[in-house]
Formats: structure tokens, sequence, C-alpha cells
């Protein structure tokens, strides 16, 4: 039996270790890194981007609260379409945007942010996943199905925070492979530049 459960353990680990292994450093400028990798059975990919920003992990919290900056540093969210649909705690809520780029239809998301507790060190993850069926279709969008992603701020010694962000690119409608993803270096290395911009 032990042997048995042993051999389960190491087959876990390998597997983790190998999920570990899948993620490819694609640009590393100005204190910011980006890796990609596939996600599980899709042509799309996953995106991680780590900095480091002088602040207080206090101070991120508030920002991502203050839903006015949103489309000042949010990756290509179209201006005025930011709206609150529903508040369930000052540390929960459900927040829609829309988003255009070029040649594609625009696209609309709303996401569900869970700021939860700080841990024993300080740190505070705020978890995103995309609520769909929230309000109605709107025709003149494609509605961003489900997708799950996080923020995480770690406070470091000096004042400075570790800020981790990691989601998958899900575009929605028919969009080629090769087009969505080019948005997985670009969308977290906007967004990092941006924070650091604004709580420098």
């Amino acid at each position: 039996m032990k042997s048995i459960l042993f051999a389960f353990l190491c087959l876990t680990m390998s597997y983790s270790t190998l999920a570990e292994e899948n993620w490819k450093l694609e640009k590393d400028k100005d204190g910011i890194k980006i890796w990609n990798r596939k996600l599980p059975n899709s042509g799309l990919k996953e995106y991680k981007g780590i900095t480091v920003i002088q602040t207080t992990v206090d101070k991120l919290v508030s920002f991502f609260k203050n839903f006015k900056m949103y489309e000042k540093w949010m990756y290509k969210m179209d201006a005025g379409s930011g709206k609150l649909l529903k508040k369930v705690s000052d540390n929960e809520f459900y927040y829609r945007i829309t988003m255009s780029a070029p040649l594609i239809k625009s696209r609309e998301s709303i996401t569900h942010f869970t700021i939860n507790p700080p841990d024993a060190k300080g740190a505070v993850l705020i978890n995103l996943e995309t609520a769909p069926d929230l309000i109605p279709l709107n025709d003149n969008y494609v509605r961003v199905p489900k997708m799950k992603g996080y923020w995480k701020f770690v406070p470091l010694d000096n004042g400075k925070v570790e800020v981790t962000h990691q989601a998958p690119i899900v575009a929605g409608g028919s969009i080629p492979d090769a087009f969505a993803n080019l948005g997985a270096i670009d969308a977290p290395f906007a967004m990092l530049s941006n924070l650091k911009l604004y709580l420098r």
C-alpha cells in the first residue's frame, strides 16, 4: 500500500513539475517578465506576468477598487465602457467592460472580482472569473466566455510589492488562435506597465 501511495505521489509531482516547466519566458523588459504556455487541448495560450512595484499591498487593493481608473490601465478597454453591475461587498463585485481591436467585433467581458483577505505573510490574492450569463447578451458585442485568472500582491522588503497576473487567452467568437494569442504577451505587459506608472 505504501509503495502504491509513494508511486502516486511521485507521479503527481512529476505532472506538477512538467506543468511549471511548460512556461516559456517571452518578454523581459523594464523590470517586467512575461511567460506563456499552451492551454491543455487547445491552441490558445495562458500568460503569467510578474513585476515589482514601489508601493504597498493596501495601495494596490485600493487601486483595484477605484473603477474610474480601470480604463487607464486595463488592456484595450474602451473609454467609458466600464460599469459596476453588482456589488456583493467592498471585496466582491461584478464589473463589465468592452474591448476593441482592429478587424474583429468588439468584445464584452463581465468579470467577478473576489479580493481575498491577506494571508499570514500579508499577501493578497484577487480571483477573477467571468460571469457571461449575468446580464442578457448584447448583439453589438461578442461576450467573453468562461475564464479564470488572478492577481497576486506579495509584500517584499523596502516598501516594494511583487505583482503577479495570470490568466488564459479566451476571446470568444471565431478568431484564429494565432490572432487571439497576440494578446498573450501584449496584454499582461501593458497592464503591468500601467500599474507601475500609476502606482510609482
